[in-house]
């Protein structure tokens, strides 16, 4: 080997020294098309050699034999023990190729897709997750909490590895099938404790309740806000005090809220309870329910209207003065992308205007003149951090300090918050269950992903 590479330097060397001779020749006389020709032919011979050279020695290792210039080759089948599988002949058996895995989400509805509010927020972050990822998608309706071990197992069995729980009220259960599965993804909306499979999220939805505030009072004629919520909501007692702590922005200590608790499945319940706020004199009512029942039946009894739903220009476009409600679409579909890539990480994510989780509607035209720009000017500061919604000093209904003069409450204690400020003056309870709830049936409705309409 050593003497072939002294050979083939000498080679190369007395080329090189023969084409320069030959090539400062040529320049010595006019380029004729004869002389052209023949450098040319020089060129084209000495990049011929130099190649068929390199090739040559590049076959060739330090210990004279000859490495493989192929593919690397297939991964071998192999027992039970490690060892590879050979066949007759003593050859690697070469491995079945891995399948690529087939993802599919579930989506898991504490109430009817057609119900609006929630369900329809989720609704578009399925459509978007299928279009979007080109995956096949289904959902469950009318699921109960006790309902969930055999709705996660019924998804399961129907293909589904990635679950998305739309309900704070799914948010323990949850958690807890999360722990026994082994090849499950879980998105828990409410929830707050990550895990090696599961993701949850929440956000800011106080923040754009304190513009709603705003607009609440703002648009009162009778000095009476009214308030109808369902205390299984996303941070409930959070949204309505920041709900409060906006309108005190326009009345101060004067403020006036009246609050009837009420489940968001009892239609019977729901009328009660705003029969009740109008009676009291509110003719604004602020609904935060799970379905669109109170905000279309406020609105039929002829009060303004505010409500976490973003369907309220098509409800009631005579009767809604603004809306608040979650996005949820970005954190899901950037959280199944990643499961998708086998790039997951587990977390819980919290958003508010500035990370436009929290959305807020825009104020309509049947409003009082100025409040787009008293609620644009609220809004803007909270989007910049400007306006930070609980700041103290703030007393609950019983008169204690809550938050100190000076302080800031942060999310974390936000989300934790189970007392309600001074300012309302008033609260019913029309929670009372009348009826037996019904198990869901644990029927799957099936969305195929379709590339011809889908994609576009």
């Amino acid at each position: 080997m050593i003497f072939f590479l002294y050979l083939f330097k000498k080679i190369v060397a007395i080329f090189a020294k023969v084409c320069y001779n030959d090539y400062n020749h040529i320049l010595s006389f006019t380029f004729s098309g004869e002389r052209t020709i023949k450098m040319k032919n020089i060129k084209k011979f000495a990049a011929l050699f130099l190649s068929a050279a390199l090739i040559a020695c590049s076959g060739c290792n330090g210990e004279g034999t000859t490495e493989s210039t192929s593919e690397t080759e297939a991964p071998a089948q192999t027992d039970e023990s490690g060892n590879v599988v050979t066949d007759e002949n003593g050859d690697p058996i070469p491995a079945e190729p891995e399948e690529e895995k087939v993802w599919k989400v579930g989506f898991l509805y504490n109430g009817k897709v057609e119900d609006g509010s929630t369900a329809k927020i989720f609704e578009n972050a399925r459509a978007q997750v299928q279009r979007t990822l080109a995956l096949d998608t289904c959902y469950m309706e009318n699921v109960l909490v006790s309902d969930i071990p055999a709705a996660v197992y019924a998804l399961e069995q129907d293909g589904c590895n990635i679950i998305v729980s739309c309900s704070p009220r799914f948010a323990k259960s949850i958690e807890k099938e999360a722990k026994s599965a082994s090849d499950t993804y879980f998105i828990n909306f409410g929830g707050t404790s990550p895990a090696h499979n599961l993701s949850a999220f929440g956000g800011e939805l106080y923040q754009t309740a304190n513009v709603c505030g705003i607009v609440g009072a703002f648009n009162t004629k009778t000095n009476v806000l009214g308030v109808v919520a369902d205390p299984g909501c996303y941070n409930a007692y959070g949204v309505i005090d920041s709900y409060v702590l906006g309108a005190r922005e326009i009345w101060g200590t004067q403020t006036d809220v009246r609050l009837n608790w009420v489940w968001s499945d009892n239609t019977e319940k729901i009328e009660a309870a705003i029969d009740d706020l109008i009676t009291q004199g509110s003719d604004v009512i602020m609904c935060y329910t799970e379905n669109d029942y109170a905000p279309e039946y406020a609105a039929s009894k002829g009060v303004k209207v505010i409500a976490n739903s973003c369907d309220l220009p098509e409800l009631i476009p005579d009767n809604y003065l603004t809306g608040f409600f979650f996005n949820a679409s970005t954190f899901i579909i950037d959280t199944v992308r990643s499961i998708k890539a086998e790039a997951f990480v587990s977390s819980v994510h919290s958003g508010g205007i500035a990370a436009g989780t929290a959305r807020f509607l825009q104020v309509s035209a049947n409003c009082e003149d100025g409040t787009e720009t008293i609620a644009s000017k609220l809004y803007e500061y909270i989007k910049r951090g400007q306006a930070h919604v609980f700041t103290g000093e703030i007393k609950n209904r019983d008169n204690k300090v809550m938050v100190k003069k000076g302080q800031q409450m942060q999310f974390s204690g936000i989300s934790e918050i189970d007392w309600l400020v001074q300012g309302i003056s008033a609260v019913g309870d029309f929670t009372t269950v009348t009826y037996e709830p019904k198990p869901c049936d644990l029927t799957i409705k099936e969305s195929k992903w379709n590339e011809s309409t889908d994609s576009q």
